[in-house]
C-alpha cells in the first residue's frame, strides 16, 4: 500500500435498504489502507503541516484516539519517516492496539474515567512537561485541518452521483470529531442547496443534541468507539447540521451484524449507526436519494464481537432521558 492509495473509495448502492423507491448509497471508507476513514484525516493534517514547515520527518507526532485515528497516523507516520505516540483510553479493542503497534507506534494507555477527553489532557500535559521541540501534538479533535481533509471526499461523492445522474436529498453521518461530517456536508450543501443533512450522536454522549434542546450535557459510557468523545469538537460545524438524531449503541451493533449477514460487506458498528438512521428515513419518505458513509471494517472489533466493553459497560436509566 502507498499513501496515494488513500481516498477514491467507491460509492456503493445498498440494495437491501431500497424501500418506498428510495435509493441509499454509502461511501466505502473502510477500504482505505489502514481500514478506516481516518487515513484521509491524517494525510491532510500531516501534509499541510509539512507544507507550512511546522513538522518534518524525524519528529515525534502525538495524538489521541480510540483506535482508527491512531492506526492511520501510525501508518502514515511510518511511511513518511516520523515517530508516533498515541494516547488511548484503556479498554479499546485488541485488533486496533495490535495494528497501531505493528506500524511501530507507541501507545500510552490512559484512564477510562475521563475516556477520550482524559487522553487529550494527558497528551497535552506530556507535551508541555516534555518541552521537546521534536514532539508535536496534532490534536485531531480541535485541528481544523481535520475537516479540511474531507473536502476531497465530498467532491468524490459529487462526481460519482453525477455519473449516475442522481441528485442527493439526504446526507446521513455519525459525528465523532465532526471533521468527516462537516467537511463532506459543506461541499454537498454548496453543490445541492436543497440537501438535508442529518448528524447522528450516540445517546449516551450527545453534546450537540443537548445544546439544540437546551439540556444539560453529561457524557456517559457507551460502546460506539469513535463517537461520543464527551466534547463538542471545533470540527463540528453546527450550522451544517440540519437535524440531530440519537442512536443507541446496542441497536447499532445489531444493525451492523444484520447488514453483514444480508450484504456480506464487513462494516463496523458506527456504520450500523448510520444504517439505523437510513432505515428511519426510507420508511418515512418516497423516491429520495440518501448518501451515508461506512467508516471502518468489522475486523477491528472481533475481540469485542458481543459489543460489550467491560470498562465502559455502566448503564444508567438517566441516559435514556434524551430518547
Amino acid at each position: 500500500m502507498k499513501l496515494s492509495d488513500i481516498g477514491s473509495t467507491p460509492l456503493l448502492e445498498l440494495k437491501t435498504l431500497s424501500v418506498n423507491e428510495n435509493r441509499v448509497f454509502s461511501k466505502c471508507e473502510f477500504l482505505n489502507p489502514t481500514g478506516s476513514h481516518k487515513d484521509r484525516t491524517y494525510l491532510n493534517i500531516v501534509n499541510r503541516l509539512e507544507e507550512a514547515g511546522v513538522i518534518r520527518p524525524g519528529m515525534t507526532l502525538i495524538d489521541c484516539s480510540t483506535g482508527n485515528g491512531g492506526a492511520a497516523l501510525a501508518w502514515i507516520g511510518k511511511m513518511k519517516g516520523y515517530k508516533v505516540k498515541i494516547f488511548m483510553p484503556e479498554g479499546m479493542t485488541e485488533e486496533r492496539t495490535v495494528q497501531i503497534r505493528s506500524y511501530g507506534a507507541e501507545i500510552v494507555e490512559t484512564s477510562k474515567d475521563d475516556f477520550l477527553s482524559g487522553a487529550v489532557l494527558t497528551a497535552k500535559r506530556y507535551v508541555a512537561e516534555c518541552a521537546d521541540k521534536e514532539n508535536y501534538f496534532l490534536d485531531q479533535s480541535s485541528n481544523l485541518l481535520n475537516k479540511q481533509g474531507w473536502t476531497s471526499c465530498g467532491e468524490e461523492i459529487i462526481r460519482s452521483l453525477k455519473m449516475l445522474d442522481i441528485v442527493p436529498d439526504y446526507f446521513i453521518c455519525s459525528i465523532g470529531t465532526g471533521g468527516t461530517f462537516s467537511g463532506i456536508a459543506e461541499v454537498l450543501k454548496h453543490a445541492y442547496s436543497e440537501i438535508i443533512t442529518v448528524g447522528l450522536e450516540v445517546n449516551n454522549s450527545a453534546p450537540l443534541f443537548a445544546a439544540r434542546n437546551h439540556m444539560a450535557f453529561e457524557h456517559r459510557p457507551h460502546n460506539l468507539m469513535g463517537l461520543g468523545a464527551g466534547v463538542l469538537s471545533a470540527n463540528t460545524s453546527a450550522e451544517l447540521v440540519d437535524e440531530v438524531r440519537l442512536i443507541d449503541g446496542a441497536e447499532a451493533w445489531d444493525r451492523m451484524k444484520r447488514f453483514i449477514d444480508e450484504e456480506k460487506i464487513p462494516i463496523g458498528p458506527t456504520c450500523g449507526a448510520n444504517l439505523l438512521a437510513c432505515d428511519e428515513v426510507v420508511k418515512n419518505v418516497n423516491k429520495k436519494n440518501i448518501v451515508t458513509l461506512f467508516f471502518d471494517g468489522s475486523w477491528k472489533y472481533a475481540s469485542r464481537w458481543n459489543g460489550v466493553y467491560p470498562e465502559y459497560s455502566e448503564v444508567s436509566d438517566a441516559a435514556r432521558r434524551y430518547l
